[in-house]
């Protein structure tokens, strides 16, 4: 594979697909599957074989076109995209609320290589204590914690009208990539993506989705309806 120029801008949505072609190709190896087309990698995806063809070559060239793709070799290509087997991502999380803790307690992060090490909060009761063996420290001590054990990735689950003052120590701290819970829009630090993760935005979208499948449901019905009447 050779791999795409550091210049290349890379659309969100095909670096969206390209998580989900690795989750495929793992469930793919888990069932002993050896070879797949792009036409089955696309039918498990939804989408066309040929925005499967685009997505891969966005990042060079995998397989031979005709002889489809070897399924443990395009694995490996598509997690080195991503960074796993070259490095172990460090992550902290600020905010050990009901939705930090169940972060925390979440297992599915660790298989891709990322790993909590600290936590952050400005509940006295919770500083000092251990959140699925995560320590707990005091939100003063940040910045100092981050340095220490060379956190690559902070996590930000605090009210929202906290979320910029916390991306900013995270950012002063050196943190190389913030994951932003909060119900507040943060404006990216220079050099630091910021990604948001906003559940109200998914239900709006899931709803849009409902109510579109509701309405051609309906007008499939009708027209049953419309035919069976001129018959």
């Amino acid at each position: 594979m050779s791999t795409t120029d550091k210049t290349t801008v890379i659309a969100k949505a095909t670096i969206a697909r390209m998580g989900m072609y690795l989750r495929c190709l793992l469930s793919l190896q888990q069932q002993g599957v050896k070879t797949l087309s792009s036409r089955e990698l696309a039918e498990m995806m939804s989408v066309t074989s040929e925005q499967v063809r685009r997505d891969l070559a966005s990042f060079g060239r995998f397989g031979k076109r005709g002889s489809g793709y070897d399924v443990d070799r395009l694995r490996l290509e598509v997690e080195a995209i991503f960074g796993k087997g070259s490095r172990r991502w460090k992550c902290c999380i600020v905010g050990v609320g009901s939705l930090g803790t169940a972060l925390l307690a979440s297992r599915n992060i660790h298989k891709w290589g990322f790993r909590y090490v600290a936590a952050f909060d400005n509940d006295p009761a919770k500083v000092g204590t251990r959140i699925e063996r995560v320590p707990v420290y005091a939100i003063e001590d940040l910045k100092a914690v981050v340095r220490k054990e060379q956190i690559a990735i902070g996590v930000i689950a605090v009210p929202g009208p906290s979320a910029r003052a916390i991306a900013r120590s995270l950012h002063e701290a050196g943190i190389r990539g913030i994951l932003n819970f909060a119900p507040q829009v943060i404006r990216e630090p220079e050099k630091t993506p910021v990604l948001a993760v906003d559940l109200s935005q998914e239900f709006l979208k899931l709803s849009f989705y409902i109510q579109r499948a509701e309405e051609k449901a309906e007008r499939e019905e009708d027209e049953i309806n419309a035919s069976s009447h001129v018959e």
